[in-house]
């Protein structure tokens, strides 16, 4: 892999996060491309229609996205687009609201050296665990880096790596009724697989008033707890299927890492 864009999603009206990133970016030597984020203040309803489903909101999930939960997605599949129109294999995708560690810089490497593993065939490696951590375990050692798998990924899209596979998977995902983040979870229903690369190197600043709560706050929307406990159930015994069938597939790559206990769900 030559060369590994940096797409950083950023509202025309976030200018200080803009110059924020721009500032670690510089000191880490890094280049990067801004993807002009979908607004949730402007969307249309018509452009909404296009991508999102009320229906399936309503079944299968446990409340109504808000306008900038919906603009989110838009703006995550905008540069799962923009790096399926260019030349590129992989892409590293960027919120705007984060944190850099200097390790940040040497994700080209690393990525090189995944095209040689095993494991060369991933779709989604996420960068940060912003919120609650986790269960994982090792697969395989990345230079500095430990590649590892999740029973579930963890929540937030503040910063992962795509590949164009993992790309067209999640860009196959229309019409989507989640937030972008929880629907990296439902693995089986994507077809995107979520790997992680450890120690994180990317995460939340929480210096800036959320985007997405400044357009609603999704605390204020009414719950639809039957919905919410049908699906919990629903993913614990599918997560729980497909993680033994993935079992399966480990067994032939590597007999050193740790098993997951199938049934310790976080």
């Amino acid at each position: 892999m030559s060369f590994l864009p940096i797409f950083l999603i950023n509202l025309d009206r976030s200018r200080h996060r803009l110059e924020d990133v721009d500032k670690s970016m510089k000191q880490l030597g890094l280049d990067y491309e801004r993807v002009p984020a979908i607004d949730g203040r402007v969307i249309s309803t018509s452009d909404i229609n296009a991508v999102y489903s009320h229906k399936l909101n309503s079944e299968r999930y446990n409340y109504d996205l808000t306008q900038g939960e919906i603009a989110c997605y838009m703006s995550h599949r905008k540069a799962w687009q923009k790096l399926l129109d260019s030349d590129h294999q992989a892409a590293i995708i960027l919120e705007d609201d984060i944190v850099l560690s200097p390790a940040f810089a040497h994700l080209h490497h690393a990525t090189a050296e995944i095209e040689n593993s095993a494991y060369s065939e991933w779709d989604i490696i996420k960068l940060a665990q912003p919120f609650k951590p986790k269960e994982s375990r090792q697969l395989e050692a990345i230079g500095d880096f430990q590649l590892v798998d999740y029973i579930k990924p963890p929540m937030g899209a503040c910063g992962y790596l795509i590949s164009r596979k993992g790309a067209k998977k999640m860009l196959s995902r229309t019409p989507f009724f989640r937030p972008v983040d929880v629907d990296m979870q439902w693995q089986w229903e994507t077809g995107a697989h979520v790997l992680g690369l450890l120690p994180y190197t990317v995460d939340n600043s929480h210096t800036h008033e959320s985007d997405i709560f400044s357009v609603a706050n999704r605390h204020d929307v009414s719950r639809r707890g039957w919905v919410r406990l049908k699906e919990q159930w629903r993913f614990f015994w599918q997560n729980r299927r497909y993680h033994k069938n993935r079992e399966r597939n480990y067994c032939k790559f590597s007999t050193k890492s740790k098993k997951f206990k199938i049934g310790s769900n976080t």
